[in-house]
């Protein structure tokens, strides 16, 4: 039971960050409204930083977030080389098909 508690646990994890969509690239580069306020982002810029947060607003040249700790940052739009939105239906799917493999997957 320990063996299968662990790999359920493996799954979840794996499921949870992989089921992001890429908004931003290098061959996609952001377009004013490809970030909706007030929902949440992994950013990762050029400097190799990784900011999950929130988008508070964003104009012509910066994007001004909110990360976990509630601090308010902003980052210059040229800065920004890749941006990530969980797609949390995706997420949920993989979870339950993983706990049905678990429970319904014989030995």
């Amino acid at each position: 039971m320990k063996k299968f508690f662990s790999i359920f646990v493996l799954l979840l994890i794996l499921s949870a960050t992989s089921c992001q969509t890429r908004l931003v690239s290098n061959n996609k580069p952001l377009q004013p409204n490809s970030l909706e306020l007030y929902e949440k982002y992994t950013i990762l810029t050029n400097d190799a930083k990784e900011y999950k947060a929130e988008i508070l607003k964003q104009d012509e040249t910066q994007i001004y977030i909110k990360n976990k700790q509630g601090e308010e940052i902003v980052i210059e739009k040229s800065n920004i080389r890749e941006v990530k939105k969980v797609d949390l239906l995706s997420t949920i799917a993989i979870g339950l098909a993983a706990i049905a493999a678990v429970i319904f997957v014989p030995i």
